[in-house]
């Protein structure tokens, strides 16, 4: 990632709300990130090109894709000046296409190689031409014209092909998901987070990749920093090994409360008999993927706000914690206070995710609401921890280059 130096910033950072989502494929792996901008006032409103300029140095070299939406940027020449990232998409409204002077900016946009996607579904059909100018379509699960009232699929009329990849917006639950892609969506936006928890309890269960991955580091005596990041990758591992290392069965003097110093204590040699045992309860479950990425994105999104003040500065670890596991409810199907019965977390990170109390608290609300895309919660708990918004923004867009990192890494092991 081209580091985003705060002395290489603008006020333009700190004047837009910004949201995020991932996005997840049909194998409900997260291949990539939309972010969606929006001014802090009316007033301010942007020119698009300034908005993307912005945003560049901060995108991560890789084949990830990024969605970018600058919702209410005013649509100008200024686009045709952008030097987008290979990886960058940037969304265009249908509704701004009813204007013809739209339609020719969008044709030039993509002769200078702009992808764009097209945001919801137009009124009327679009011209090949300008159909073409687009690599995806956006579309709201309530103008999917392949979706019946009830929820069920409807056939397409016979011999009618879609001629973009579309991906589906709107998907609140995992029905709805698995729907979408058995009608031909290509890739969701988000996951169902909200959805009531599974009836089914079971063990936090890691990924059989990110266990292979760290026997093979440890068979190579990797360094410890090496390990711990790729334990960190892996909302259940990382569970387990705090867990694990403040058992009965170590009896440290003092709680182990990080994940670096949990793989110290260990060492590689118990370490590798430890991940030995993990393999036998690691999962392939596709649909538990979604919600571990999403974990790990809010626990490196609160590791790198810890940065933003001298308070956080002293929660790093616990705030990493608090996010990362903050999902694991949702993941395994079994209340907080059930699941830490079995395990020895920090008294900050228990009181976060039991009781929404103590220091790490109001950081999880922050990155709940930037994830809702609730820009008057975000600003209420941004201005109780000090935080201003150019340095949360700053911290959210390090946050999904790291994870989107890791993601990619984590797909290459699992092929």
């Amino acid at each position: 990632m081209n580091a985003p130096d705060r002395l290489g910033l603008t006020s333009i950072l700190g004047s837009l709300s910004m949201s995020y989502a991932p996005l997840i494929d049909r194998e409900r792996r997260t291949f990539g990130t939309r972010l969606t901008m929006l001014s802090v006032k009316p007033s301010d409103r942007l020119p698009v090109g300034l908005i993307l300029d912005q945003l560049s140095g901060m995108w991560p070299e890789s084949r990830a894709l990024v969605l970018v939406a600058p919702l209410d940027a005013h649509l100008d020449d200024s686009l045709l000046e952008w030097q987008p990232p290979a990886n960058a998409v940037v969304e265009i409204p249908t509704i701004a296409l009813r204007d013809p002077v739209m339609q020719g900016l969008v044709q030039r946009a993509r002769r200078v190689g702009i992808k764009m996607a097209l945001r919801g579904r137009p009124d009327v059909p679009l011209p090949p031409a300008l159909l073409d100018c687009f690599d995806y379509a956006m579309i709201h699960i309530t103008e999917d014209r392949r979706r019946r009232s009830d929820g069920t699929n409807a056939a397409p009329p016979p011999g009618v092909m879609r001629r973009t990849p579309f991906i589906i917006t709107g998907a609140f639950r995992v029905a709805e998901l698995h729907a979408a892609y058995e009608r031909g969506a290509v890739a969701s936006v988000g996951v169902p987070l909200d959805e009531a928890h599974t009836t089914i309890e079971r063990p936090p269960q890691p990924s059989q990749a990110a266990v292979l991955e760290l026997l093979r580091l440890t068979h190579e005596q990797a360094d410890i920093s090496t390990i711990e990041a790729a334990i960190k990758r892996d909302t259940a591992l990382s569970f387990e090994l705090i867990r694990f290392v403040n058992s009965a069965a170590f009896a440290v003097p003092m709680q182990v409360a990080s994940v670096k110093r949990a793989a110290m204590v260990l060492g590689h040699a118990k370490m590798t008999r430890w991940l030995s045992r993990m393999l036998r309860v690691a999962t392939c479950n596709a649909d538990a993927l979604p919600l571990m990425h999403a974990g790990i994105r809010r626990g490196l999104f609160l590791e790198h706000l810890a940065s933003c003040s001298a308070a956080g500065a002293e929660l790093r670890d616990s705030l990493f914690q608090t996010g990362a596991f903050s999902l694991l409810d949702r993941i395994t199907g079994t209340s907080f206070p059930r699941l830490l019965q079995r395990a020895q977390l920090p008294a900050n990170v228990e009181a976060a995710l039991v009781e929404r109390q103590g220091p790490c608290a109001p950081y999880l609300s922050l990155a709940e609401a930037i994830e809702r895309n609730d820009p008057v919660m975000g600003r209420k708990q941004r201005e109780a921890l000090d935080i201003s918004l150019l340095d949360c923004n700053v911290s959210l867009l390090r946050a999904l280059s790291a994870a989107q990192s890791m993601h990619l890494r984590e797909d290459r092991v699992a092929a």
